[in-house]
């Protein structure tokens, strides 16, 4: 973690630098007129265990700088495609984004940033001559929309304390889950993780904004694995992700959980297989956060209505209905906690200096908005909410943060399977689906294929007409965007917070999502993708019963 005194030497250098930026020039060409340093200072601690042996335990530290260098004005700059196509690693810029970590010594920040200067404002001449060329033969669909718009000043010194960790106490924390966990009869394999990533990230632009934030994620995490006869890999896994140390679960917890999963993997093991289908499903809050997040959540990303290639679904649809049901979605990052827990999606200020705003997507079912960044993506005038986020060196575009979703009228669980049963005999169904827990989704926003998206299925029952649930495996759940929106026929009281990480163009970035039950009144699922693995030839060793090291003692003199 950076200190106060080096994080006060660093500012000077990085607005010195910005400000540097705006003076250079090559006759004919644009002038810059907006420059911006994001400085990521990341100490990450790593170790891994499994059968308890430890595999991997490691400690780094990363210095990252992501500069924004506009050329031309706020009405049209360089920038297309709302930055989507941006993350370029064959760029000459890209060698010169990971910047010394000496805190003692910064020259090499200094000459870092001249190289990364220079060679940003080249690619930026070059990338505004190019849109500037394509008009001759292609319209700007975004001529007219400004480039980039004005934002107030901001001024944040209030880096967080972050947690004390001691690294070797979760060595050991994995070291002996993990042997506990080997001893579990009837698995092929088993492992447990702890990773933790503590950073602080400076913000600086010619505007004159300064930010200072800290952030922290810890990850505690088990795999347990099982491969059955005929060759089917069957897993569960614990992600446990927590904004605070404390969050995690003691030794004591850690294990309940584990034996929950590995019941759940035994149950998998003799579940009935299944290829497809179609009809009512109710999925309990994480895996409706995830419908939300793939099925909603990326359309309604602002910087995608700028893209040529993005299939902008909901783009033109303020004001129509989006659901049947009065539901509310909103994404609020300066929503730190929820009931106590601490939401790893939340942050003050985002990667372009904006104060984090409570940006209100879906209202009452009618759609209101979408995330936005500085990037105007429509004409008239355009107020950022605060929502653009980048991982390391990538354009800053619009992403999720702590994403909300409510409802009036909810119902509690148990009337949430009372109306899934309803839905079956309603329409003539063999069977429903109750969707227990998900790994994790993935979604298509481009035009270029097909607007889907799905998610990764880890439990789930069939539930027949007469309440009967039985263990089911081999299948993901799919859709259309608006399809499955229209057919969500009920949703349930209690929200539940879930944090996690969001792949997209802008890196990998942690999120949190707090949703309630979903029942869908129609949602297809497809077979899994899986390869079949022979069984092993050996038998597995025993595992032998590790005897803590005797203490020597010193002997008096």
């Amino acid at each position: 973690m950076l200190t106060r005194a080096t994080v006060e030497s660093l500012i000077p250098i990085l607005r010195r630098d910005a400000r540097r930026a705006l003076s250079m020039r090559v006759p004919g060409f644009p002038a810059p007129y907006y420059c911006s340093f994001l400085l990521k200072d990341i100490d990450t601690f790593n170790t891994w265990a499994s059968a308890g042996s430890t595999g991997r335990s490691q400690t780094d530290r990363t210095r990252t700088v992501c500069c924004d260098l506009r050329v031309g004005s706020y009405e049209y700059d360089q920038v297309t495609d709302g930055g989507l196509k941006e993350p370029d690693d064959d760029l000459e810029s890209s060698s010169f984004h990971t910047v010394p970590i000496d805190d003692t010594a910064f020259d090499g920040l200094r000459i870092t940033l001249w190289k990364l200067l220079e060679s940003k404002f080249r690619e930026a001449l070059n990338d505004y001559n190019q849109r500037q060329a394509s008009r001759i033969s292609t319209p700007d669909p975004n001529r007219g929309i400004r480039s980039f718009t004005r934002a107030k000043r901001a001024s944040l010194r209030r880096p967080a304390r972050l947690d004390v960790v001691d690294y070797e106490r979760w060595s050991r924390f994995c070291k002996r889950a993990s042997l506990w966990i080997s001893s579990l009869p009837r698995l092929s394999g088993s492992w447990v993780e702890f990773d933790l990533s503590q950073e602080t990230r400076i913000f600086v632009s010619t505007e004159g904004s300064v930010t200072v934030q800290s952030s922290q994620v810890f990850s505690l995490s088990a795999n347990l694995h099982k491969l059955t006869s005929e060759g089917s890999r069957l897993e569960q896994e614990i992600v446990i992700n927590a904004g605070l140390q404390r969050e995690l679960p003691d030794m004591a917890r850690f294990k309940k959980l584990v034996l929950q999963k590995y019941d759940q993997l035994m149950r998998l093991s003799r579940a009935r297989k299944i290829h497809a289908f179609s009809g009512p499903v109710l999925l309990y809050p994480g895996p409706a956060g995830l419908l939300f997040h793939e099925a909603l959540g990326h359309r309604l990303e602002g910087s995608r209505l700028l893209s040529s290639g993005e299939g902008q679904t909901f783009r033109g649809q303020e004001g129509k209905e989006i659901f049947k049901l009065p539901i509310t979605i909103r994404d609020d990052p300066s929503m730190h906690s929820y009931k106590g827990k601490r939401c790893i999606g939340a942050y003050a200020y985002d990667d372009e200096g904006v104060k984090a705003q409570n940006a209100v997507l879906i209202e009452g079912g009618v759609l209101k908005g979408f995330l936005s960044t500085r990037a105007a993506y429509a004409k008239g005038r355009h107020q950022s909410n605060g929502h653009a986020r980048t991982r390391q060196h990538q354009q800053p575009i619009s992403r999720m943060a702590v994403t909300i979703v409510e409802a009036k009228g909810g119902l509690p669980l148990e009337r949430l399977k009372a109306k899934l049963l309803q839905e079956i005999r309603r329409q003539k169904k063999p069977f429903g689906m109750i969707v227990y827990e998900t790994n994790g989704g993935e979604t298509d926003t481009t035009n270029y294929d097909f607007q889907a998206f799905s998610g990764d299925i880890a439990f789930a029952t069939l539930v027949y007409p007469n309440g009967r649930e039985v263990c089911v495996r081999g299948v993901n759940f799919i859709g259309t965007p608006l399809q499955a929106l229209s057919n969500v026929a009920a949703v349930g009281d209690q929200p539940e917070l879930d944090n996690g990480y969001c792949g997209a163009e802008s890196g990998l970035i942690p999120i949190s999502t707090i949703s309630p039950a979903v029942l869908i009144s129609n949602l297809e699922l497809q077979g899994k993708d899986e390869e079949l693995v022979t069984p092993s030839i050996l038998k597995r060793p025993k595992i032998l019963k590790q005897r803590p090291r005797p203490k020597r003692r010193r002997k008096r003199r």
